[in-house]
């Protein structure tokens, strides 16, 4: 008896030597589908206290492969909206899908529109060419030439590839406006080009046969055991909100002078156009030109006289710019700009009567450093003013 429990520790630790020795891979999908696993048992015995030739068990050996579990997880990246502008092209929402399966797989990919909001928002438009891309490894990050890939080509088991839903956004979107998008893989056959559908293995199992087995969780928009897997990110639009509004007073005419002026020849007539960015607008603008086209029926000021006949401007100076609520060194302090086309910002186009004003804005508010704008801009909250004087003629 002690001579067969000397045999069978020493048999142990041989075991057990043996499987340190032995290389192997921890994969947090499982074994690879295919690998073949074979196992005996092995009898030690005696008779009579002598010790007999081992017996194995039958068949020699036993032995099955490893079946194909298809398991994938699609995954937003940012975990939160990606802000995009109206009119913008090739505006980006980032996925991730991973192999969390034991079997080289294709993956198709498709995008479509998603009425529910992830973040919890409220989707109210849908983007414009909408297109799937496989990231391709030379540049990270979307790049329209390299990312051309419209499906994972074999992905490796615990692999994870990141992929891109490309669309353009409408030019008449407004700031706040969602569009949430679901990016759905699903698992196919390696090195189809995408397209081999995989079927899961019905009945009993087939020991020496890689089986299928469908193992993915449900997703925002499939079911689970599909062999697919989907999630949500949205686009939010981040906007300027511009408006611009023109009023015209009449302030002084030949008889009545500044006490209840008409409209009559001779009246002169102040406008004044603002353009303001709402305040909690989502981002600044970008001001470049401003124009307006008089009547043929009056005459610009060059003087931009007030209502009691004295001008606060220099003379041939009949255009004024004022700022409400920026920062700018301006601020407070109002501009006045040469009415004759001299191109210092704000211009007239010189002709005797009616004619063009032509605002110039990213002159009118240049580069300020210090502040922090650049030309043309104008931040949420802020407004600017034109004012100039016409005579009816």
């Amino acid at each position: 008896m002690k001579q067969l429990q000397k045999f069978m520790m020493l048999f142990m630790v041989f075991a057990g030597v043996f499987m340190m020795l032995t290389p192997h891979q921890a994969r947090a999908a499982g074994t690879l589908s295919g690998t073949s696993i074979t196992n005996e048992a092995t009898l030690i015995y005696q008779v009579g206290g002598v010790g007999q030739t081992p017996i194995t068990s039958d068949p020699i050996p036993t032995s099955f492969v490893v079946d194909n579990k298809v398991d994938l997880t699609v995954a937003e990246v940012s975990g939160t909206y990606t802000d995009v502008n109206p009119n913008s092209l090739n505006q980006v929402l980032t996925f991730t899908v991973s192999n969390t399966g034991n079997t080289v797989q294709d993956f198709a990919l498709s995008a479509a529109a998603n009425v529910t909001d992830p973040f919890g928002g409220t989707d109210n438009f849908d983007a414009n060419i909408v297109r799937v891309f496989v990231e391709e490894g030379t540049t990270l990050g979307f790049q329209l030439l390299e990312d051309t890939a419209t499906f994972i080509d074999q992905l490796n088991a615990d692999a994870t590839a990141t992929v891109y839903v490309v669309a353009n956004i409408p030019i008449t979107q407004v700031s706040g406006d969602i569009a949430a998008y679901t990016l759905t893989a699903t698992a196919r056959v390696a090195g189809s080009g995408g397209s081999g559908v995989l079927t899961q293995t019905t009945g009993a199992d087939t020991p020496l046969v890689v089986d299928i087995v469908f193992a993915d969780a449900a997703g925002d928009t499939d079911n689970a055991r599909e062999a697919d897997h989907s999630d949500s990110d949205a686009y939010r639009v981040f906007s300027a909100q511009l408006t611009i509004t023109k009023s015209s007073t009449v302030i002084r005419d030949p008889f009545n002078l500044d006490t209840n002026p008409k409209h009559i020849p001779g009246a002169y007539i102040r406008y004044v156009v603002t353009i303001s960015n709402t305040v909690g607008a989502g981002a600044s603008a970008t001001l470049t030109t401003i124009t307006d086209t008089l009547d043929n029926n009056t005459a610009i000021d060059p003087d931009l006289l007030n209502a009691d006949g004295s001008s606060n401007s220099p003379v041939g100076s009949g255009f004024r710019v004022d700022l409400v609520g920026t920062t700018r060194g301006s601020q407070g302090t109002p501009q006045y700009f040469t009415t004759t086309s001299s191109v210092d910002g704000v211009d007239h186009d010189g002709s005797p009567t009616g004619g063009v004003v032509t605002g110039t804005m990213t002159t009118v508010l240049p580069v300020e450093a210090g502040p922090g704008y650049t030309a043309g801009e104008l931040k949420a909250g802020e407004s600017v003013t034109l004012t100039f004087n016409v005579i009816i003629r």
